[in-house]
């Protein structure tokens, strides 16, 4: 896969790093994660610098190598971070197809106990109290942008405040969108 680059700050990476803008037919600026809508694309970081200099400067314009567009960096920034957290949805369901999450207390404290490899999730409206008795058992966890009701919805039926996947390709891939996130939400 070739190297993208950033058209604000040049970074250079693969297109994970990035997300993707193209101009829809009735010429609004449109973003994804990948490369499947058609069109000349142009790939920005997740850097909000980066993102508020796209409404500001030419550098989109001369990426798109077109003029005349509809550009909101509001927008932008909404639609990405919805990407996102669908993005982190179908991970956290392929993942359970998989067998490869576990999840709901004890079967969580459980596998990391027992297991070498995998990283601990949590909802972001976890208890306390589940909180505490997780640190005693993980020094390292990670919240994820989801209610426990949101990853019920998503899993089980039932609540989910905490969970473990146990594969490292999808733990360092929900890993890089979480921080992607937060990149793009804390302004």
């Amino acid at each position: 896969m070739p190297d993208r680059t950033c058209i604000v700050c040049r970074t250079k990476g693969s297109t994970n790093i990035f997300f993707r803008m193209v101009i829809s037919p009735v010429g609004d600026v449109v973003s994804e994660l990948g490369r499947k809508l058609p069109g000349r694309g142009a790939h920005c970081c997740f850097n909000m610098k980066c993102i508020s200099k796209l409404g500001s400067s030419n550098c989109l314009e001369v990426a798109l190598k077109r003029g005349n567009f509809r550009f909101d960096t509001g927008e932008l920034v909404q639609n990405v971070m919805m990407l996102l957290r669908q993005n982190l949805e179908g991970m956290l369901v392929a993942s359970k197809r998989k067998g490869r999450l576990t999840y709901g207390k004890e079967a969580v404290f459980k596998k990391i106990r027992l297991s070498k490899m995998g990283k601990p999730f949590v909802s972001k409206d976890i208890s306390p109290r589940s909180l505490m008795n997780l640190k005693h058992v993980s020094k390292e966890f990670y919240t994820l942008p989801f209610t426990m009701y949101e990853l019920g919805e998503l899993l089980s039926r039932k609540p989910v405040g905490v969970l473990f996947i146990d594969e490292p390709l999808f733990v360092n891939s929900i890993c890089l969108r979480l921080m992607q996130g937060h990149a793009i939400s804390n302004v």
